[in-house]
Parts: C-alpha cells; sequence; structure tokens
C-alpha cells in the first residue's frame, strides 16, 4: 500500500492540485462546486476523526 506518511508537504500540494485541475476538466461548474463542497466536508471530518484518536491515544498513555 502507499505510504503517505512520507509525502513532502510539497509533494502534497502538487498532488492536490493535480487531482483539483484533472477532476475539474472533465466536470461542469456545479458539479465542481458540490464536489468542493464534499471534499472541504470529508477534510472537516478527518480532522474531527484525528484530533478524537489523538486525544484518546494520549488519555491511555497517562
Amino acid at each position: 500500500m502507499f505510504d503517505f506518511e512520507h509525502l513532502s508537504s510539497c509533494e502534497w500540494i502538487a498532488l492536490a492540485s493535480s487531482l483539483a485541475i484533472h477532476i475539474g476538466q472533465n466536470v461542469t461548474a456545479n458539479e465542481a462546486g458540490i464536489l468542493a463542497n464534499f471534499f472541504s466536508a470529508l477534510g472537516d471530518n478527518l480532522g474531527i476523526i484525528s484530533a478524537k484518536n489523538g486525544n484518546d491515544n494520549s488519555n491511555n498513555k497517562k
């Protein structure tokens, strides 16, 4: 499986930009807006999960 932890911040930016350009060329403006909102919500939810898991892990170490 691909190891996401070894990507640099610049590689993450390049990957995100490349995907956005590719997807954006193949959808309507309305579809692009829906996808933008979906991926924003996805990112927010992953952040919540990450914060919760990090909090749970730090509490288990005490």
